[in-house]
């Protein structure tokens, strides 16, 4: 067998052909790893700065919510004010006026304006913010402000009292009027309306119209005050919470009129329904002449 002969350059060659082939695979992987690693970092620091910013999204519509409930109310009870302002009129003319001028009006016209003094409307405020807001405890979470939660809380309770004292009194107006009319023998006066205007207690409500507004009127510029507040500890501008209200009323005005209740009252008779009485009514006639007359 022929020796086979390698010489130092040969081998050298080799070497170095195995060094560098090392070098390139561990480069290569090198690479590849720091690509991967690189590339997990930046997915999920993305994911979490998504989650950052629909995090603060989310805390701020849910502090707007809440704030523009707020200052709906406090609307709703300006424009109760401004509504009552007749009533406030009529109340305090009824109260001003003498039993002795009152009884030279026709019954029919006192009557008339008793019921206008006395014919008031329940408050109601939707609740759906308060409820998302006070039994959420994740809501609670993610606002992630003791100041605002006990400051929101304050004036939902605020709103409930309003709304329970006010409509307390207004379901109590009619019950003093009713006592009138099944007892007029406790009360002064020849007629039903002055019977009502000697009752202390129809006197007393009607003398509570001007008072309740003012009432209202304070009611509505301390919920604001107190709503500057909330604003303040969530870092909201007013101007941000009145243009998200608005918004929300202007939906609300595109989705058409609320019927009236007195556009389905019609009349129970109509031509045919009396018609197909007419054979009754001769009948009770016929009865009539039948039947003689007592002497």
């Amino acid at each position: 067998m022929d020796d086979i002969e390698i010489s130092n350059s040969e081998i050298k060659n080799g070497d170095d052909q195995t060094v560098k082939g090392s070098k390139n695979f561990l480069g290569n992987l090198f690479r590849t790893v720091l690509g991967t690693t690189i590339s997990i970092i930046l997915t999920f620091g993305t994911n979490a700065l998504i989650q950052q910013h629909r995090k603060v999204q989310d805390r701020k519509m849910t502090a707007l919510m809440v704030m523009s409930n707020i200052e709906s109310f406090a609307r709703t009870l300006e424009t109760r004010v401004e509504r009552m302002a007749p009533t406030d009129s009529i109340a305090a003319w009824l109260l001003c006026m003498s039993y002795e001028d009152l009884e030279l009006l026709p019954e029919k016209e006192l009557d008339n304006l008793i019921d206008k003094a006395t014919n008031l409307a329940t408050l109601n405020h939707d609740h759906t913010a308060e409820n998302v807001f006070s039994n959420n405890i994740e809501t609670w979470k993610n606002v992630n402000n003791v100041q605002f939660i006990d400051n929101v809380g304050a004036c939902f309770s605020a709103i409930n009292g309003v709304e329970e004292q006010f409509n307390e009194w207004v379901k109590g107006v009619p019950e003093a009027l009713y006592d009138v009319n099944v007892n007029p023998d406790k009360y002064e006066g020849n007629t039903i309306p002055m019977k009502m205007m000697h009752s202390k207690r129809v006197r007393a409500a009607l003398k509570a119209v001007h008072n309740r507004r003012c009432w209202l009127s304070y009611a509505a510029a301390s919920l604001r005050y107190f709503n500057l507040q909330n604003m303040a500890a969530i870092d909201i501008t007013e101007q941000e919470v009145m243009k998200y209200t608005d918004a929300r009323e202007e939906e609300g005005d595109d989705v058409g009129t609320p019927p009236s209740a007195n556009l389905f009252y019609t009349s129970a008779y109509t031509l045919d329904s009396l018609t197909s009485l007419t054979h009754l009514t001769h009948l009770i006639e016929e009865l009539k002449a039948e039947t003689p007359l007592n002497p």
